[in-house]
Parts: C-alpha cells; sequence; structure tokens
C-alpha cells in the first residue's frame, strides 16, 4: 500500500511538472531535433519550402506556413510524414477555388478552424477542418502576423500601415478595430491571457507590449540602434516571431543573429536559448529561423526556414 502511495504521488509530481510555469532557470538542449521537414527544399509531404509562422494545437499538432509551397501542413508528434491542411495539393493543383499566395502565420482555434495571412494574395483567409476549401474573410490587406485571443477575436499585423487590428469574424460585417498604430513594420504578433499583445518589429530590432488600457506601447526586449545590427544579449536582429510563457518570459526569433533568445519579465537582458553559432544547418545551429512556440510540456520549436525544417529544442526543468 505504502509503495503505491508513493507512485501515486511520483505521478501526481510528474503531471504538475510537465504542466507548471517554467521557471527562470531553465534551459533548453542546445541540441536540436528536426520534428517536420528537413529533407532539403521541395514540395513533398515530408518536406518544406521556407517554412514560416508555426502553431500548435492544445493536443501538440504542429500547424506550419509552409510558404513557398503555397500552403499549410499539419504534423503529428513523431510523424514521419505532413498532412495536407489548406492551399496548394502536393501535385502542383492550383485550379481549386482558393489557392493560397506565400502564407505567412497561421492561427488554430479549439475547433480545428485554420485562419491564415495568405500574404501574396492581400488577405486574410479561413479554412474549417478538413474543408477542401477555404472562405475570404479580409481582402486587399497587407498582413503578415495572426493571433486569437480567448473570446475568438482575431488579430493581425498590417506591415505597411505599422498597426494591428482587431476582427469579430462572428458578426454579420466584418470591421477591424485599431488596436496599437504607428508601431512600425511588424512581423509576428502573439496574445496573451489577459488579451495582451506582442509584435515583433522586425526593423526596429524590438519586442512591443501593447495592453488596451495604456496609451504607448511598452518596450519588453531589444532596442531600436538604426546605426548598426548587434549580436549582443541585449540586442536583437530583425526579429520576427515572438512567443510568451504564462509568467511573461518573452521567446524571440532572433532572425538575423540565427537564434532564439529568452527575455525574463522586466529584464534588460536576453538569455540565449537555441542557435546563436552562426547561420548553419548542424543541429545546434539555425538559418534565419523565422518563429517559434512553446508545447504544453515547455518545449520549444522553431521553424528554421532556410534550413527548411522545424527543429525541437527540449526543455530541462531539474534546475527549477
Amino acid at each position: 500500500m505504502l509503495t503505491k502511495t508513493i507512485f501515486l504521488y511520483f505521478l501526481i509530481f510528474l503531471i504538475n511538472l510537465s504542466n507548471s510555469e517554467i521557471c527562470p532557470t531553465a534551459i533548453w538542449s542546445k541540441q536540436g531535433i528536426t520534428v517536420a521537414g528537413g529533407k532539403n527544399y521541395g514540395n513533398k509531404l515530408d518536406q518544406l519550402a521556407d517554412p514560416y509562422g508555426i502553431f500548435l494545437d492544445n493536443n501538440d499538432k504542429i500547424y506550419i506556413a509552409d510558404r513557398s509551397n503555397h500552403r499549410v501542413v499539419k504534423w503529428e508528434q513523431n510523424a514521419t510524414i505532413g498532412q495536407w491542411v489548406a492551399g496548394l495539393t502536393v501535385d502542383g493543383d492550383d485550379t481549386h477555388e482558393l489557392p493560397l499566395n506565400m502564407p505567412n502565420d497561421i492561427v488554430v482555434d479549439e475547433n480545428g478552424t485554420v485562419y491564415i495571412t495568405d500574404a501574396g494574395n492581400y488577405r486574410v483567409v479561413r479554412w474549417y477542418l478538413n474543408a477542401e476549401k477555404g472562405e475570404v474573410l479580409i481582402d486587399r490587406i497587407q498582413v503578415i502576423g495572426i493571433a486569437q485571443d480567448d473570446q475568438g477575436s482575431v488579430y493581425v499585423s498590417e506591415y505597411a500601415k505599422g498597426q494591428i487590428t482587431k476582427w469579430n469574424f462572428n458578426d454579420d460585417e466584418f470591421v477591424g478595430d485599431i488596436v496599437a498604430t504607428n508601431i512600425g513594420h511588424t512581423n509576428f504578433i502573439f496574445i496573451d491571457n489577459n488579451r495582451t499583445v506582442y509584435a515583433a518589429g522586425i526593423l526596429a530590432d524590438r519586442i512591443l507590449k501593447i495592453v488596451e488600457s495604456n496609451d504607448e506601447p511598452i518596450l519588453v526586449a531589444g532596442h531600436y540602434d538604426p546605426t548598426s545590427a548587434s549580436d549582443a544579449y541585449n540586442h536583437l536582429n530583425h526579429p520576427s516571431g515572438v512567443y510568451v510563457d504564462q509568467q511573461g518570459s518573452v521567446y524571440v526569433a532572433d532572425t538575423g543573429n540565427h537564434r532564439v533568445m529568452r527575455w525574463l519579465k522586466d529584464a534588460t537582458n536576453g538569455t540565449l536559448i537555441a542557435g546563436g553559432n552562426g547561420g548553419g544547418a548542424a543541429s545546434n545551429q539555425l538559418n534565419y529561423p523565422s518563429d517559434v512556440f512553446l508545447d504544453r510540456a515547455g518545449n520549444l520549436y522553431v521553424t528554421d526556414t532556410l534550413n527548411n525544417r522545424v527543429q525541437k529544442f527540449l526543455v530541462d526543468k531539474s534546475s527549477c
């Protein structure tokens, strides 16, 4: 009986550990594991071509904006081949009613509906689970990043206008509300559980935090230095992707520095957690990474764009 009780407490401990917040001293493996693509540039379902945005659903299924293949694909955990979700099919048939053109980013709701920034077609589209075609939600808009809050509203970053807009697609008429403006050229965005927006300023080398009640955005990572880009730990170099955990730590795809940085809440310097060994294809290297995401256990996923793969870096919480 005592043995069973000890085992039960140990099991509860493991469950709590896997679902717990990530402590400030957590580290990640320096060697990445390829979980999607990595078989050169190509259009087969076990290949990727310039993967860009990434999203993991509640079951840790990996959705990828396979940009130069003009499609969205899904990879199950431990899969050796992806599944077509939306856009151009593997046979190259672009005659269907809603082809995609350079999709940049995706977000997936609890029903499996995929929202896509179809950048080359200047629109946002919605693709229902197992549907053969999607529908246009917003047309004639230059969008890059997309995210969804806990109430179902969808946010997009309008690159040229330097603004983020919020849309409710449950209404009869789709009208975007401006959440932030005059923030410069913004790539990907992230929405936390408080509906706070985090925006990657790809040309300003910074991450901004936008709170609805505040008039001005808050700088949370990097800073703008028009004279030079730097690989110092208080700098970013054309950051494109951002993710924020429950403790407010910010994870950044520091694209120009071929690395992923973690900035603890209110920190003035970042910590290197992946890459940072120059651009390359080794397991400890990245080559212009574009986006980042964490799974339920805290493992890090990176779209390693010019290596045409998604890399997974395992979290080690033993130091917590």
